[in-house]
Protein backbone atom coordinates (compact mmCIF):
# COMPACT_ATOMS: atom_id res chain seq x y z
CA UNK A 1 0.00 0.00 0.00
CA UNK A 2 1.64 3.06 -0.83
CA UNK A 3 2.09 6.39 1.60
CA UNK A 4 -1.25 8.40 0.16
CA UNK A 5 -3.28 5.78 0.57
CA UNK A 6 -1.96 4.73 4.40
CA UNK A 7 -2.59 8.02 5.54
CA UNK A 8 -5.96 8.11 4.26
CA UNK A 9 -6.90 5.10 5.90
CA UNK A 10 -5.26 6.10 8.93
CA UNK A 11 -7.59 9.47 8.94
CA UNK A 12 -10.53 7.81 7.84
CA UNK A 13 -9.89 5.75 11.16
CA UNK A 14 -9.50 8.10 13.46
CA UNK A 15 -12.29 9.94 12.25
CA UNK A 16 -14.14 7.15 12.81
CA UNK A 17 -13.06 6.48 16.14
CA UNK A 18 -13.61 10.00 17.28
CA UNK A 19 -17.32 10.04 16.30
CA UNK A 20 -17.65 6.62 17.85
CA UNK A 21 -16.69 7.94 20.61
CA UNK A 22 -18.81 11.12 20.87
CA UNK A 23 -21.93 9.29 20.13
CA UNK A 24 -20.98 6.90 22.63
CA UNK A 25 -20.28 9.86 25.03
CA UNK A 26 -24.07 11.54 23.91
CA UNK A 27 -25.86 7.96 24.78
CA UNK A 28 -24.28 7.69 28.23
CA UNK A 29 -25.02 11.27 28.67
CA UNK A 30 -21.59 12.26 29.10
CA UNK A 31 -20.99 14.36 26.31
CA UNK A 32 -21.30 17.81 27.68
CA UNK A 33 -19.04 16.79 31.08
CA UNK A 34 -16.66 15.49 28.47
CA UNK A 35 -16.44 18.86 26.18
CA UNK A 36 -15.92 20.76 29.13
CA UNK A 37 -13.05 19.14 30.62
CA UNK A 38 -10.88 18.68 27.44
CA UNK A 39 -11.38 22.44 26.61
CA UNK A 40 -9.89 23.06 30.39
CA UNK A 41 -7.09 20.82 29.42
CA UNK A 42 -6.81 21.95 25.25
CA UNK A 43 -5.72 25.06 27.04
CA UNK A 44 -2.80 24.05 28.84
CA UNK A 45 -1.74 21.69 25.89
CA UNK A 46 -2.12 23.93 22.29
CA UNK A 47 1.64 25.65 23.17
CA UNK A 48 2.51 21.79 23.04
CA UNK A 49 0.67 21.15 20.30
CA UNK A 50 1.90 24.34 18.38
CA UNK A 51 5.81 23.81 18.96
CA UNK A 52 5.20 20.18 17.43
CA UNK A 53 3.19 20.68 14.03
CA UNK A 54 5.58 24.53 13.67
CA UNK A 55 1.94 26.26 14.04
CA UNK A 56 2.81 29.82 14.16
CA UNK A 57 -0.44 31.36 12.79
CA UNK A 58 -4.13 31.38 12.48
CA UNK A 59 -3.84 30.38 8.77
CA UNK A 60 -1.33 27.40 9.98
CA UNK A 61 -3.87 26.00 12.74
CA UNK A 62 -6.54 25.30 9.62
CA UNK A 63 -4.16 24.39 7.10
CA UNK A 64 -1.59 22.15 9.23
CA UNK A 65 -4.89 20.40 11.20
CA UNK A 66 -7.02 19.56 7.52
CA UNK A 67 -3.12 18.38 6.28
CA UNK A 68 -2.58 16.21 8.98
CA UNK A 69 -6.09 15.12 9.81
CA UNK A 70 -7.69 15.69 6.71
CA UNK A 71 -11.04 15.74 7.87
CA UNK A 72 -12.52 19.27 7.43
CA UNK A 73 -11.37 21.36 3.77
CA UNK A 74 -11.06 24.51 5.29
CA UNK A 75 -10.26 27.96 3.55
CA UNK A 76 -8.86 30.89 5.29
CA UNK A 77 -9.71 34.47 4.03
CA UNK A 78 -7.90 37.08 5.57
CA UNK A 79 -10.40 40.34 6.57
CA UNK A 80 -9.34 43.93 7.87
CA UNK A 81 -9.59 42.84 10.99
CA UNK A 82 -8.40 39.23 11.56
CA UNK A 83 -10.07 35.99 9.29
CA UNK A 84 -12.68 34.03 8.16
CA UNK A 85 -12.17 30.04 8.04
CA UNK A 86 -14.84 28.38 5.86
CA UNK A 87 -14.96 24.71 5.58
CA UNK A 88 -17.96 22.57 3.68
CA UNK A 89 -16.84 19.27 3.94
CA UNK A 90 -16.19 17.31 6.97
CA UNK A 91 -14.88 13.58 7.85
CA UNK A 92 -16.26 13.61 11.71
CA UNK A 93 -19.34 15.48 10.80
CA UNK A 94 -20.30 13.09 8.16
CA UNK A 95 -19.43 9.97 9.97
CA UNK A 96 -21.19 11.17 13.11
CA UNK A 97 -24.22 11.68 12.23
CA UNK A 98 -24.31 8.52 10.33
CA UNK A 99 -23.46 7.09 13.51
CA UNK A 100 -25.92 8.57 15.48
CA UNK A 101 -26.33 12.25 15.83
CA UNK A 102 -24.04 13.47 18.05
CA UNK A 103 -21.80 17.00 17.77
CA UNK A 104 -18.02 16.44 17.52
CA UNK A 105 -17.65 19.70 16.69
CA UNK A 106 -16.60 21.52 19.66
CA UNK A 107 -14.58 18.65 21.83
CA UNK A 108 -12.59 17.75 19.00
CA UNK A 109 -12.56 20.15 16.50
CA UNK A 110 -13.40 23.94 17.53
CA UNK A 111 -12.02 24.13 20.84
CA UNK A 112 -8.82 22.50 20.26
CA UNK A 113 -8.17 24.65 17.29
CA UNK A 114 -9.50 27.88 19.17
CA UNK A 115 -6.65 27.14 21.82
CA UNK A 116 -3.81 26.35 19.64
CA UNK A 117 -5.33 29.93 18.01
CA UNK A 118 -4.81 31.55 21.05
CA UNK A 119 -1.43 30.19 22.01
CA UNK A 120 0.18 31.03 18.56
CA UNK A 121 -1.42 34.77 19.15
CA UNK A 122 0.83 35.82 21.30
CA UNK A 123 -1.97 37.60 23.32
CA UNK A 124 -3.83 39.59 20.22
CA UNK A 125 -6.45 36.48 20.30
CA UNK A 126 -8.01 35.27 22.86
CA UNK A 127 -11.38 32.93 23.56
CA UNK A 128 -13.81 36.15 23.13
CA UNK A 129 -12.27 37.23 19.70
CA UNK A 130 -13.11 33.57 18.04
CA UNK A 131 -17.07 33.36 16.76
CA UNK A 132 -18.66 30.35 15.75
CA UNK A 133 -21.26 31.32 12.76
CA UNK A 134 -22.01 28.08 11.71
CA UNK A 135 -21.16 24.54 12.17
CA UNK A 136 -21.95 21.73 9.96
CA UNK A 137 -24.05 19.40 11.92
CA UNK A 138 -26.46 21.80 12.07
CA UNK A 139 -25.28 23.94 8.38
CA UNK A 140 -24.22 23.58 4.98
CA UNK A 141 -20.90 24.87 6.25
CA UNK A 142 -18.27 25.29 9.27
CA UNK A 143 -17.39 29.57 9.62
CA UNK A 144 -15.44 30.83 12.31
CA UNK A 145 -14.56 34.36 12.69
CA UNK A 146 -11.53 35.29 14.23
CA UNK A 147 -10.58 38.95 15.38
CA UNK A 148 -7.44 40.04 16.00
CA UNK A 149 -7.28 42.75 18.59
CA UNK A 150 -5.00 45.73 17.47
CA UNK A 151 -2.67 47.23 19.81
Amino acid sequence: MDIEKRLALLQNTYAASIAETVNTYDRLKVLDTIVARRKERQAQTAPFLNQQLGIETVEDVFSKLSEIYGCANWFVEKTDDGYIATAVSCKLCALSKKMGGANPCYGWCLDPMFAMITAASAGKIDAGSIAVESTLMAGDCCKVLVNIRIE
